[in-house]
């Protein structure tokens, strides 16, 4: 009887210790597949990466082939970058430091892990190579080289987007790395002081200066706390607050103008003021409406523009210098190209897109990715108004430096000043044409000087290839 017992018991350890191990392979082979696959030290994982053909990444056209696999004579998989100035969009595929940009916001589409499940099941069973899904792009590539070589060697980032869709067509942070060669130059590229590594398009915060008055226009206008057509004194361009200075960087070509010529003649006295008249709150109101302390909605890597903390805000002298885009203001190129469009679009900032369609191999379109607007900045009305004083700063202000002679625009300048002895940063944002908007373009030079001597004509040579050439 004591044998019997001694077995049942003997039995009964080993079914729970068969439970205990079939729950835990099930836990790690169901549960935690997805973990375990995505592991960095997962050597079938890496073997399997490194013969599956990832997707292509093609141009808008559908057709010119910006990044490509390719296959060494051992079978291995190697990523080709034709653009390698696209290397902000596209990231970089890499098993040893992890995929970046597209390659890794689509890593799963790419790499074939997502699509149509039947042929990944063919795949599995048959054993056949797998073959990745292509992305279809937004760039435009002839834009893309246009803007990388009017930057040259000088720092900085540009943006262009269709208004209405939010298609990005260009997209350049300077300087940048090559894909190609980048697991060989990863360790010099971290260590580089020059950052190249940093998408200062969308990851990059700056002081936006003077192209930051757009808001400020737009909350007061909002509020009632000014119209297009309210007069204003600046003799001498300098307002005291609370016995602080404010100073023009340029003082205007005439004494006494209207609320559109002070953001023609970008004037900080005026916007100091205004301000003032919208206060702490309304200020902050109108920067979240425009997205502030949010991350702009798109596939790659982005930062979110900073307004300030609210004890600067509070402090006069802070919330008079935030209003005319200094003090704590920190902006991407790509927030400011988005508020550009907001503007132009009649209120609403588009949702930005750097990818169309998800297709096969063969052409097949799997996945349309349709064009949406992230949220309302501002009323139509309002989007109006400060439309026609971007309007009225190109004709008649210091914007005139990015209109083409082809056609009318609407635009805005930025100094950035930032103390010491550091040049400020130069900026030019920009809708273009100035009746029915079609374009946004914005343009940083980091530490370039003037934004109308600097950032405005490489805008203008854009814009020219946007709307003037046939």
């Amino acid at each position: 009887m004591r044998s019997l017992d001694a077995l049942q018991k003997l039995t009964l350890f080993f079914l729970t210790a068969f439970f205990a191990v079939a729950l835990t392979t099930g836990y790690w082979a169901v549960v935690r597949a997805d973990d375990l696959n995505a592991r960095n030290d997962n050597l079938r994982r890496l073997e399997r990466e490194r013969r599956v053909a990832r997707g292509a990444m093609l141009a808008r056209d559908g057709e010119t082939v910006l990044v490509e696999t390719t296959f060494d004579e051992e079978g291995l998989a190697q990523r080709m970058y034709h653009m390698p100035a696209l290397a902000p969009i596209t990231g970089v595929w890499s098993l040893r430091y992890g995929n970046s940009g597209l390659e890794a916001a689509y890593d799963e589409w790419l790499a074939g892990r997502k699509g149509e499940p039947f042929t990944q099941l063919l795949d599995n069973l048959l054993h056949r190579p797998v073959r990745g899904y292509d992305l279809v792009l937004t760039v435009d590539p002839a834009l893309q080289a246009e803007a990388v070589r009017l930057l040259g060697e000088r720092r900085g980032a540009v943006v262009v987007s269709n208004v209405e869709t939010g298609d990005i067509l260009a997209l350049v942070s300077l300087p940048t790395y090559d894909p190609n060669t980048f697991e060989d130059d990863a360790e010099a590229l971290q260590q580089s002081p020059a950052n190249p590594l940093l998408n200062r398009a969308t990851q990059g915060l700056y002081t936006p200066g003077s192209v930051f008055k757009i808001v400020t226009l737009a909350g007061a206008l909002a509020k009632g706390k000014t119209s297009l057509d309210e007069r204003w004194q600046d003799p001498n361009g300098i307002f005291f607050v609370n016995g602080f200075p404010i100073r023009d960087f340029e003082e205007p070509p005439q004494d006494e103008f209207d609320t559109a010529h002070a953001l023609a003649y970008s004037s900080n006295v005026v916007f100091a003021q205004l301000g003032l008249r919208l206060g702490a709150d309304a200020m902050r109101e109108a920067a979240r409406a425009f997205g502030f302390g949010e991350p702009p909605p798109i596939a790659i890597e982005a930062e979110a523009s900073r307004l300030g903390r609210d004890d600067f805000l509070l402090d006069d002298v802070g919330l008079a210098s935030t209003a005319f885009g200094q003090g704590q203001v920190q902006m991407t190129p790509l927030h400011v190209n988005l508020i550009t469009a907001a503007v132009a679009r009649d209120g609403q900032l588009p949702r930005p897109r750097l990818v169309q369609a998800i297709r096969t191999a063969d052409g097949d379109t799997l996945q349309t990715i349709r064009p949406m607007t992230w949220k309302r900045a501002v009323s139509r009305r309002v989007a109006e108004q400060v439309r026609e004083a971007m309007v009225v700063a190109a004709r008649d202000g210091y914007a005139r430096a990015g209109a083409p002679a082809c056609t009318a625009i609407g635009g805005k300048t930025g100094t950035a000043q930032l103390g010491g002895t550091l040049a400020p940063h130069a900026w030019f944002t920009a809708f273009a044409p100035a009746e029915q908007p079609r374009y946004a373009v914005t343009v940083l030079v980091e530490n370039g000087g003037l934004g109308g001597d600097v950032a405005a004509p490489i805008a203008r040579r854009l814009i020219e290839m946007l709307v003037c050439t046939p």
